[in-house]
């Protein structure tokens, strides 16, 4: 078992598969954006199976795909195929902007992708193109119906919350994911990087989130599906709509918490929020064995903090874009 220093079990790993994005998401990423990770220093898919294939010998059960964002990496069902081989590998998930599904949805369902996260922070046109500096709206919408019909369910929907940016949408938003079959996550703004330096003013936190929802629906605590989600469920007793709230900044869930991530420059790094990593990809390209792998992820669940220290705003300048590390 992969363990940290908490006893805490790791069995999930995020994949960063690229620093690309075909978004520019406020939270997420600088206007300009960034600067990019050369190709050659991006792990390719047979690294990126090879690491997972190490990390299920670790009791690793779960993988999900991010990015940037994933589907803009070219031939992205291939190592969806090549992760569906991995023994001990039982869920294979992917958050995404849900812009190229409309194509790529079909594909991934029949590489062997059981589901998807869509990000989905406003349905109004104009305020999207203004949050993520691009008019893909419609996109979207056409990706999620194409989610649906390849059966890439049950979908989860993510919408960063900001005070004064889309805090007035909530009930819209919550009403589309109960319409289209799905559960709404309302995620906590999180200052990171360069973007979130002097924006904390944007924070609204899920208690104030649940009284907005309280116009229309009547919410109550509901039994998680999933005891290590960072999601607390909340179900409407009148509909059965379910909302999901991801309290980063003001509810820390650390103590559950069963992950790592991979960046797609290589780095086995603890916590999403820990400027901390363990360099893989000099291990493979220096011939390193699997037994060399192995430690690597031994080395970085001992790094893994007890809980993260984003409330205490810490010099967020100093970490990545979230954009760069995999969100």
């Amino acid at each position: 078992m992969l363990c940290d220093r908490f006893n805490r079990v790791i069995s999930y790993l995020r994949i960063s598969v690229t620093d690309r994005c075909n978004f520019r998401c406020v939270y997420c990423m600088p206007a300009h954006g960034i600067e990019l990770t050369p190709r050659d220093e991006v792990l390719s898919f047979e690294e990126i199976a090879r690491i997972v294939r190490v990390g299920s010998t670790l009791g690793l059960t779960k993988v999900r795909l991010t990015g940037g964002e994933p589907t803009v990496r070219r031939d992205l069902p291939q190592l969806v195929a090549m992760l569906r081989a991995t023994p001990g590998i039982a869920e294979i998930a992917m958050t995404t902007n849900a812009a190229r599904l409309d194509e790529l949805a079909q594909p991934l369902k029949d590489a062997g992708l059981n589901r998807v996260n869509i990000s989905l922070d406003t349905l109004q046109s104009e305020r999207a193109a203004r949050l993520s500096r691009r008019d893909t709206l419609t996109k979207v919408l056409c990706g999620i119906d194409a989610a649906i019909a390849a059966g890439l369910t049950p979908l989860k929907f993510n919408a960063v919350v900001m005070r004064g940016q889309n805090d007035d949408e909530l009930c819209d938003l919550l009403a589309f994911a109960h319409e289209k079959g799905g559960e709404m996550r309302f995620i906590e703004y999180m200052p990171m990087g360069t973007v979130g330096f002097d924006e904390r003013d944007r924070l609204v936190t899920t208690v104030q989130m649940r009284e907005a929802l309280s116009q229309r629906f009547d919410l109550v605590p509901a039994q998680s599906l999933d005891p290590h989600d960072a999601s607390r469920a909340w179900v409407c007793r009148r509909s059965g709509a379910r909302a999901g709230f991801i309290s980063s900044m003001s509810d820390h869930f650390c103590e559950t918490c069963n992950r790592m991530r991979l960046t797609a420059q290589g780095g086995l790094r603890p916590c999403l929020h820990q400027d901390a990593e363990v360099d893989v990809r000099t291990l493979l390209r220096a011939d390193g064995d699997d037994a060399a792998i192995a430690k690597a992820f031994l080395e970085a669940a001992g790094l893994k903090w007890a809980g993260h220290h984003m409330s205490d705003f810490i010099p967020l300048y100093s970490l990545k874009e979230m954009v760069s590390i995999g969100g």
